[in-house]
């Protein structure tokens, strides 16, 4: 049900006829999937609906295309299994195209008499995996590194939109292509980041306790996904950090600080190293970390799972450099100033006092 709702509310906020409550009720929906967020950017820049026929052979050919990708992406060499789990893999991937064709056709119907700007484009998505880091450039020239479990999603044909958005789940550090005429944005589940050109890391892992956002050159405009409107600009060497369990503004007593401080980011006197941007430079770096923190830091570097038994052990705290070094080493290594054991089944570490 949340799903149709939300759906609903976009397309009527893009055709216009959203109230005020109606918007407030989406902010808050799409404050719980950024992936939806995305979408709305996307349904804003539609193109002036066609006939119905037009619509039909632009979802068969879609179809079509997919189809092939998926019979690329698993050639029957490659998958050395009985001819039913092939059908029963491409008959998912037809059923899960059409329930996507559902969705979107069920806004094609409520937008179609309401002329949009810009032109249709599919949405083009970077992944890495726990364990694995990327860099990537983006069609305006936009250098993107992507820390292990991070998805960024964005328009192949962003050149011709009226403006560059991007939607990160995860870790990015970004060098923006400058371009005035067409500012570039971050969206999150907690916050959005506007730039025109400048180098700034984004840190917005679902499962982290914060949201933040360091900026190293140029400036950036932050805004808050939690309904009040204010703009948050950040100098160079400056950080927001964003706390995730904070209360909505209306839940809040008059006068209350919101959950998000703005502080100076601290160079290593040694290295020169920023510990919010060594990681894309490999370097896995531990600033004052609970070893909880520290535990998601691992996962996400190594692609492993770390089990912690006991509140008291999550709550040491560490504060180290590594380069090049495996997670039996890091270990070691942390074992030098606090006792704690560990073990090591599979993929699976097991740590205990």
């Amino acid at each position: 049900m949340e799903q149709e709702r939300i759906w609903l509310l976009m397309g009527r906020k893009v055709s216009g006829e959203a109230t005020m409550g109606e918007l407030r009720e989406l902010e808050e929906l799409l404050q719980k999937d950024p992936d939806m967020r995305y979408k709305l950017s996307v349904l804003s820049n539609w193109p002036p609906a066609g006939n119905d026929n037009a619509w039909e052979q632009k979802t068969e050919s879609a179809l079509e295309k997919h189809l092939l990708r998926m019979e690329t992406a698993f050639p029957a060499e490659e998958l050395p299994v009985k001819r039913t789990g092939r059908n029963i893999r491409k008959l998912t991937a037809v059923l899960s195209v059409l329930v996507l064709m559902l969705g979107s056709y069920c806004v094609y119907l409520l937008m179609r008499n309401t002329p949009l700007k810009g032109n249709k484009a599919s949405v083009a998505a970077i992944f890495t995996r726990d364990g694995s880091r990327s860099r990537a450039q983006l069609p305006d020239g936009t250098e993107v590194w992507l820390n292990g479990g991070s998805r960024l999603t964005y328009h192949p044909d962003m050149n011709n939109l009226d403006s560059r958005e991007v939607t990160l789940e995860g870790e990015a550090f970004f060098d923006v292509a400058k371009n005035a005429a067409k500012p570039f944005s971050i969206h999150t589940a907690k916050m959005n980041i506007q730039v025109l050109g400048t180098s700034f890391n984004v840190k917005a892992y679902t499962q982290d306790e914060t949201t933040e956002a360091t900026l190293i050159t140029g400036a950036v405009e932050v805004t808050l996904n939690d309904g009040v409107e204010r703009i948050i600009r950040l100098l160079p060497n400056q950080k927001i950090v964003l706390q995730h369990n904070n209360e909505l503004p209306s839940s809040k007593p008059a006068g209350q600080v919101d959950g998000y401080r703005v502080e100076n980011i601290r160079y290593n006197q040694q290295d020169s190293l920023v510990a919010e941007t060594a990681w894309y430079n490999n370097y896995l770096v531990f600033d004052n970390d609970s070893f909880e923190d520290i535990a998601r830091k691992m996962e996400r570097w190594y692609g492993i799972k770390i089990h912690l038994n006991g509140e008291k052990l999550k709550q040491y705290r560490f504060t180290a450099t590594f380069k090049n070094e495996s997670f039996p080493e890091v270990l070691e290594a942390l074992k030098v100033t606090t006792s704690f054991r560990f073990r090591i089944t599979g993929n699976d570490i097991f740590i205990t006092q």
